[in-house]
């Protein structure tokens, strides 16, 4: 099958089995409150059983065996169509620890995990950030101790989402004093004694984010991803993954919401800004259809997507009367989206990763 007929064949699929109830929520794939949880995983079990989920996954463990460019495809309509996708329920699992364990798992954790990820069975947090270690990620302080056939992990992790509700966390820890070797990869399960959750409230009012405490919790050695040392590594294929996929989705939402924003002296600049970012999200597609790294145009597709999604509901609610800028799409979406420049890597660490890399600038 090749791509357009790909595209029509999911464009009637969406037709015929999306739920009207969830249209239009994901405007900009904000979480919805908890109510809606056993709605969202039914839809991923619904999306994973029609092979629209882990297109690129060997079938082996789930998947379509597909080539990436179907998997953006999927992202590109399943947006178009205001539905989630990717960045939902089972987002973690889909997006952080799936390419993780994919790349650097061993055979037995990609037979455990893989497959109930793709369904929802299992719900996952990500582990990474901390109080005084967000954008210099490498210097995480919260330890795993070695103790003969398990770890023991102190510290804390903040801006976990689904956190409160997961059953494992992909987690980043210290191992040694090196600062990029020093780290490890663990599959932390979170129902156990010694992690205490604590929710965060935002701008949105909802409490999606959470503090995670740890206290003495447990990690057996079977749960490395990789070797000992290796985290820093894992880390980087997480994010790369993490940062074009967040660019794509990104791009297509401000797509939706220009759609909608009306009598603007600004809207002919941004549909400007719009034209030339998709010309080049479509030559990273080039790239990518022949099997190129694209880690950094996936940063700077990340980059551009976030502020030019966040400058498009600055100016809607800057230019709108009050009974419009508050419906929910526009004032939430304004909100939410002052934290686009700074999930999956923040602008100015973006701008590094392309001046260092791209441009070879000195550091």
């Amino acid at each position: 099958m090749n791509e357009e007929e790909y595209r029509l064949k999911l464009r009637e699929w969406i037709r015929n089995n999306a739920p009207e109830s969830l249209k239009g929520r994901k405007i900009l794939f904000e979480t919805v409150e908890f109510d809606d949880y056993n709605e969202l995983r039914s839809w991923q079990r619904k999306l994973a059983d029609a092979g629209y989920l882990g297109i690129t996954w060997p079938k082996e463990y789930g998947g379509q065996g597909l080539d990436p460019i179907y998997e953006v495809i999927a992202y590109e309509e399943f947006i178009r169509a205001g539905l989630p996708y990717g960045r939902s329920l089972g987002s973690i699992g889909l997006m952080v620890v799936a390419p993780a364990i994919l790349k650097h798992g061993n055979e037995e954790q990609k037979r455990k995990y893989l497959p109930r990820i793709l369904r929802a069975e299992d719900i996952w947090c990500q582990g990474f950030s901390e109080p005084q270690a967000g954008s210099d990620l490498a210097s995480a302080t919260t330890r795993a101790e070695d103790k003969g056939d398990y770890f023991l992990v102190n510290g804390q992790k903040i801006w976990s989402s689904y956190a409160h509700i997961a059953d494992y966390m992909i987690l980043l820890a210290r191992t040694g004093e090196d600062k990029y070797k020093g780290l490890t990869m663990f599959i932390l399960n979170m129902k156990q004694e010694g992690i205490k959750v604590s929710p965060i409230n935002q701008l949105t009012g909802k409490s999606d984010f959470n503090t995670v405490y740890f206290n003495n919790a447990k990690v057996p050695k079977e749960n490395i991803i990789g070797n000992v040392g290796d985290g820093w590594k894992v880390a980087m294929t997480v994010l790369n993954h993490e940062r074009f996929m967040l660019g794509v989705t990104m791009l297509f939402t401000s797509k939706i919401a220009l759609e909608s924003l009306r009598g603007v002296k600004e809207r002919e600049e941004l549909e400007d800004e719009v034209e030339g970012l998709e010309a080049f999200y479509r030559r990273i597609l080039v790239k990518l259809r022949r099997g190129e790294d694209i880690d950094v145009e996936g940063s700077m597709l990340k980059l551009l997507a976030s502020e030019l999604l966040q400058r498009i509901y600055e100016i809607a609610v800057t230019n709108y009367d009050l009974e419009t800028v508050m419906k929910e799409k526009w004032y939430l979406g304004m909100l939410a989206s002052r934290g686009r420049t700074i999930a999956g890597g923040t602008s100015e660490i973006l701008r590094n990763v392309v001046g260092e890399r791209a441009l070879k600038l000195p550091k």
